[in-house]
Parts: C-alpha cells; structure tokens; sequence
C-alpha cells in the first residue's frame, strides 16, 4: 500500500513538471512570436516610410522643371541644421556645401510636401543627395540630365560587398534612411513643443556605422566628385538596424522620359537654339550676302558640365558639338557676337528665352551640329551653297543641329564623364545613330544626315538651317 501510494504521488509530481515545462515553452514561444511579429511590423512601417518619401523625391525631381521652368531634375537638398535661417523640414537650398558635394541631413519632408516621415520608432527619416544632383543655388551643377550619374554607393553589410553602383550609371544618386531605434551608444535629444522631429543633427546618435567593413552612415565625405559608400545588413542586426532605400538615376530617367511634354520641351529648344546660330549668319558684318556659321565645337571636352568648354576650334572639321564660344569663328568672319548660345538675343530669335537658356545649360552635351563647307568661317563671301548638307538625301541645309535623345541599350549607347569616371561622352555614337554617328567629327562637302521615326536603333532629333537662314525640324 505504501510503495502504491509513493508511485502515484511520484506519476502526479511528474506530470506537474512536465505541465509546467510545457506552459514555459508555450510562453517562450508566444513571447518569441509576438518580438517577430513585432519586428515584421516594424519593418513593414518603416518600408512604407521609405516608399513614400521615395516617390515624393522622384516626383519633386522630375515636375520640378515644369512647375520653376528653367529648373533641372534635380533633388532638394536635406535638411542640415536646426539653424534659424531654415525652418525644420526645409531643404537648405542656399547653405548645401560646395559644387559636385554630397550631403547627408534630414528628409525636407517640407519642401516635398509630405508630413513628418517617421519609421517604427518614430524616429524622422534622414536623407543623403548626390552632389550631382542636388538642387543647391549656386552650388547646384551645371549640367544635369537623364545622363548624369550619381555619387552613391550602396553595400550589403553581410558581406561588405558594394552591391549597387559598381558600375558609373548603375551609382545610387539618393538615398532615404531610417534610423530606427536608439542602438548601444546613442543618446537622441526628445523634439521640443511644437517641433516634429529631433532637434539633434548628430547623425551618429541616429545611424551607425559598421566597424568590420568600415562603412559608416553617419557621414558622407564633404570632398567634390567623390563617391561615397554605405550600406544596411539584410537581416536583423541588433547593433546596427538602419533601414535603406535607394534612388537611381534610371528611376528619374523613366519618369522623365515618360512625361508627355518633355519631347516638346526639346524640339521648341532645338529650333530655338538653331535660330541661334542662324541669326550668327544675319549678324556678319558682310551683309546680307555673308551667310557664314561658327565651327563646331569638339566633340571631346574636359569639363562637359561647363558652359565655356563648348568653344569652337578651327581644326578643320565641320562637325562636333553644338558651340556656344565662337572666338575663332570670329576671327574670320569679323563677327562680334561672343558666345552664339548663352549671349542669344530675345529681340532678335523670338523663341529664345532665359527658360531655353537654362534648358540649354543642363542639355548642351546632347546638341551636335555640323556646317556646310561652303558656308565654314573661312569660306568665299558671298557664301553660295554648293555642296550643302543633305538630310535622307534631300534638301539644302547650310547647317543641321541634332538632339541625341534617351540612350539607346540596343547600340550600347554610355555617356560616363570625368572627373568620376573615364570619357564616354568623347564618342558621338554614345549620343547619335545611323550617318549621324559616322559624320560626327567629320569634314567634306555634301555630307549627308539621317532623320527617321524613333525605334530601338534612332531618336536622334534634327533641325536645319537652310541657304536662306530659315529653320525647320527636318
């Protein structure tokens, strides 16, 4: 009776323990499930932040143009300081650093018009714009277009490897942060009344740093032309838990080119730009007789982005780049006009304005223009054409300006620039297709120009100038 009674006590001891094993495992569980799902919806928060300044900051960039004509696709700059001068959430458009630097701050969640975007901490996302890119007064580049590329590198910090922007146009040109919560170390100064965020631009107290790879988030370099690197670990990382999203330069490139006006911007600002030129001819001190156009430019330049490298040269060819310097053109035609594009008069070429000028300024690599010899500086005056350009065989052109449109990916088409990267943009068939791309550098007369409906293989755009001055699409 009593060995009974001691197994019984014991099988009741034992099924106790095993219920109270069970009930821990359970919670253990539970506890387990509920930190996942916490952190899944942290997550899911934070990417819908992101998203959402994201398509706020490609859509500033490519209505921009439309809504401050003259403007180019560029992003706003961050917001750097709790200074005076800038209320929070506004870009520091006129206090952005130097030319060509990138800078790192908070969202202008202002400027884009968007609240006070926070991640799952609640914490107000940060941003960092490529000097290439960024719209910073004086300090804001002087060519920018579909083609220039971006100064950002991103990395996967599992492997330290850089993962997007190894090559030049695959380079990141913005990026949006997320600092999440407060890691070991971080000490983040709570938004006083009436503020939405932070007044601490520490960004180190909000975004880490990796100390294997060295990659560090808090800081950008300050230095012009530099490509800067950070990065994000994939899976969750307790001591580094910054959240990413990146901004390419195809992403604005597609929004851009998918806007029903801007091939319409381009064509008024091609005649414009011919009437130019032509009106370089009506000016000669010859008379009315004296039909003489500038040289072309290089098509080779050292800085592209500069509005003074577009200078003719006497070289002896008859085409290359669209020039807006025509100092050795003058010497032979005693012409007094200084710079055809930049000094174009509104009195005389109606179409001309200070939007096209601007326009001009963040486009002029994609113009190239060639000349008839007969019509060349040193050419006899009066100028007759014979041997004038033809285009598809047809016609008498004096002279004919091409717009290279979007890069085509069928012909390889890359357009990379120094100081960041190795000359691209010194080949026309980088910019032009079919006889363009032949004839451009080039010399000779009756030289003959391809115009055809836009395909995979050609969207070159041109405008002609005929033996009378007169311009027409063509």
């Amino acid at each position: 009776m009593m060995i009974a009674s001691r197994q019984r006590h014991g099988g009741a001891a034992l099924l106790l323990l095993m219920l109270v094993v069970l009930v821990a495992s359970a919670s253990v569980l539970i506890v387990n499930l509920d930190r996942n799902e916490l952190r899944t919806r942290a997550f899911t928060d934070t990417r819908a932040a992101l998203a959402t300044a994201k398509t706020a900051l490609i859509e500033y960039a490519t209505l921009n143009p439309a809504l401050n004509p003259g403007e180019a696709i560029s992003l706003p700059c961050p917001d750097l300081d709790a200074g005076g001068a800038f209320v929070e959430g506004e870009a520091h458009t006129a206090a952005c650093g130097g030319g060509g630097v990138s800078m790192m701050g908070r969202l202008p969640w202002r400027t884009l018009g968007t609240p006070a975007l926070r991640d799952a901490a609640g914490e107000c996302l940060w941003y960092v714009v490529s000097g290439s890119y960024k719209q910073a007064g004086a300090a804001t580049a002087t060519l920018i277009n579909a083609d220039s590329n971006g100064q950002l590198q991103f990395a996967d910090l599992e492997s330290g490897s850089v993962v997007q922007g190894l090559l030049p146009a695959d380079r990141v040109v913005a990026m949006v942060l997320a600092p999440m919560r407060p890691v070991t170390g971080q000490a983040r100064p709570a938004a006083s009344a009436g503020a939405q965020c932070s007044p601490g631009f520490n960004a180190a107290r909000f975004l880490e740093a990796d100390s294997i790879s060295g990659i560090s988030n808090a800081a950008v370099s300050g230095s012009p032309d530099t490509i800067d690197v950070l990065g994000a670990f994939a899976s969750v990382n307790d001591a580094h838990n910054d959240r990413i999203v990146t901004i390419t330069r195809e992403e604005i490139e597609a929004a851009l080119y998918g806007q029903a006006g801007f091939l319409a911007e381009m064509r008024s600002l091609g005649t414009a730009a011919a009437k130019c030129v032509a009106y370089y001819a009506a000016s000669n001190p010859g008379g009315g007789t004296d039909k003489r156009l500038p040289w072309p430019a290089p098509v080779a330049l050292a800085d592209y982005r500069v509005d003074s490298a577009y200078d003719d040269t006497a070289s002896g060819f008859l085409s290359g780049r669209l020039p807006d310097v025509v100092d050795d053109s003058n010497s032979a035609t005693g012409n007094a006009t200084a710079r055809v594009i930049s000094d174009c008069d509104p009195v005389n070429v109606p179409e001309w304005s200070s939007l096209q000028l601007s326009r001009w300024q963040n486009w002029k690599d994609h113009f190239f223009y060639a000349v008839a010899d007969s019509h060349a500086p040193p050419a006899a005056v009066p100028s007759a054409c014979a041997g004038c350009l033809t285009v598809n065989g047809g016609g008498q052109y004096v002279a004919v300006l091409m717009f290279s449109n979007v890069r085509l990916s069928a012909l390889s088409q890359v357009r990379n620039a120094p100081p960041v990267d190795i000359d691209t943009r010194d080949d026309a068939a980088n910019y032009l297709e079919a006889s363009n791309a032949v004839n451009v550098p080039g010399s000779g007369a009756g030289v003959d120009y391809t115009s055809q409906p836009a395909s995979a293989l050609f969207n070159d755009l041109l405008f002609c100038i005929d033996d009378n001055l007169v311009v027409s699409e063509c």
